[in-house]
């Protein structure tokens, strides 16, 4: 990822902050943005990304050059004059070469193929890890909601005992009811302030692993909060979908599998890679090189008679002599030893492996293995998207079942409280009824939120199955 992009990121995650409270798709942005296992998935995927890009370019010839700057001490021959030379010489030597591959048995191609599936199935691999973080948010966010749901309603049924509680008092005050009845009041009071401290206690802690998921600071935890869609007044449907359906749908759009199945076909190269490798290959060769000596000399002007020298005698024995000339000389010049030196060559060679102690042998059987690895690996995926499709069907039926029942369980326990309400205002029952009443309802409002929010968690991890969009 780059720095810009990431700072970019990171200013639009302080904005996103700053307007509280946060939607569900604000925290699922956040906790993707600041989750340090998905940075390393985008930064394997621009390995991949290059590895690709180079298996592109090892088409092309390549080209490397040297140069040589050196000096020599002591007897040596001068590899461009082909003399001794025992004093001090100065040599460079310059270099190009290039070569090429003409025929590998298609490796390189496969090669290619290989890069750009392996690129694929690093992209999927950020797709399956962000489909992950994105399911566990809003788990965590529906928990909180659900937590939070339950909070209130436990507020208000302490809110009203707490109103019985004092109309109690009155009557008690005015002696129409017995000092038990206020008693007994009173400690259902005392359990549902209790459950009511407890649901809050578990709504926190909820929140805080809502807050962990997106890796919130202390100060950023402090002003934290969510925005409260209209789950309440939600109508839930019975669902229709089956699973053959659902299945197919996830299995064409889920990055997991289309990672696995990537991978199988990435393994199935490399079988095609090792085998190439125990085949025959040609490759073309071509090299340019050129030096300088400071032993290559070269005469300056013309020669100049200096003295002669007895050469020998005659039959007579008369000496002979001849004339000795001299000659200034100087070192050639850089450029023209360049030009002088100049060698080049071009070359074919074919390689061919007749025995490497079973390496290639063994590399195409490993490349076997790991081609049935990636087939099971294949396969693996499926049964486990299978297994997650059939979960959150039976979850999302299941939960469906139980909000229609928990419903009417609602409705009647809360029209059984109004009713006891009124014959408890005209003595027709005791506190204990009434409480029975109000214990029953609240059971009952607890199993609906948490039908509901069942049902709904079911819902949208079916939706990220499927690559869908998530909302609330």
């Amino acid at each position: 990822m780059r720095p810009i992009s990431f700072l970019c990121l990171l200013l639009g995650s302080l904005a996103v902050l700053a307007q509280q409270p946060m939607t569900l798709e604000q925290c699922m942005q956040l906790a993707q943005e600041r989750n340090l296992d998905l940075r390393n998935a985008g930064l394997d995927a621009d390995l991949a990304d290059k590895a690709h890009e180079t298996a592109y370019w090892s088409f092309l010839p390549n080209l490397n050059g040297a140069a040589t700057h050196g000096y020599n001490w002591g007897k040596t021959i001068d590899q461009y004059t082909n003399t001794f030379a025992t004093d001090r010489v100065r040599t460079n030597n310059f270099y190009l070469s290039s070569d090429v591959t003409l025929f590998q048995a298609g490796r390189k191609h496969k090669e290619l193929k290989q890069a750009a599936l392996d690129e694929q199935a690093s992209v999927k691999a950020l797709e399956a890890l962000r489909n992950d973080i994105s399911t566990a948010v809003v788990r965590a966010y529906l928990d909180f909601l659900g937590m939070r749901e339950q909070v209130s309603a436990a507020a208000a049924q302490s809110a009203a005992t707490r109103g019985q509680a004092s109309i109690t008092q009155d009557l008690l005050d005015a002696g129409r009811v017995a000092r038990a009845d206020l008693l007994d009041i009173q400690a259902q009071l005392a359990q549902e302030e209790y459950t009511e401290e407890n649901l809050r206690i578990q709504a926190e802690q909820a929140k805080l692993t809502l807050a962990q998921l997106m890796q919130l600071t202390p100060e950023e935890y402090a002003a934290f909060d969510v925005a409260a869609p209209p789950i309440s007044d939600l109508t839930l449907s019975e669902p229709t979908a089956t699973e053959a359906a659902v299945l197919e749908q996830v299995i064409s759009s889920n990055p997991a599998y289309a990672q696995a199945a990537l991978s199988e076909q990435s393994a199935g190269l490399g079988m095609g890679i090792a085998k190439a490798n125990a085949l025959p290959s040609l490759s073309f060769n071509a090299s340019l090189g050129s030096g300088y000596s400071g032993r290559n000399i070269e005469g300056v002007g013309l020669p100049v008679q200096d003295g002669e020298y007895l050469i020998g005698t005659t039959g007579d024995g008369v000496p002979v002599y001849a004339p000795n000339f001299t000659q200034a000389t100087r070192v050639k010049s850089f450029g023209q030893q360049l030009d002088d030196n100049l060698n080049e060559s071009v070359g074919f060679t074919l390689s061919i492996p007749l025995f490497n102690n079973m390496r290639n042998r063994h590399a195409v059987a490993q490349a076997r293995v790991q081609h049935e690895k990636a087939k099971n690996a294949v396969l693996k995926a499926r049964n486990t998207l299978q297994v997650d499709v059939q979960n959150a069907l039976t979850a999302q039926r299941g939960a469906y079942r139980q909000y229609v029942s928990a419903k009417l369980a609602r409705d009647a326990a809360a029209e059984s409280v109004r009713m006891a309400d009124e014959r408890y205002a005209a003595q027709a029952i005791t506190a204990t009824d009434l409480n029975l009443a109000k214990a029953r309802l609240q059971q009952a409002t607890a199993q609906l939120i948490s039908a509901k929010y069942s049902y709904l968690m079911a819902a949208k991890a079916l939706d990220i199955l499927q690559g869908l969009p998530v909302t609330l």
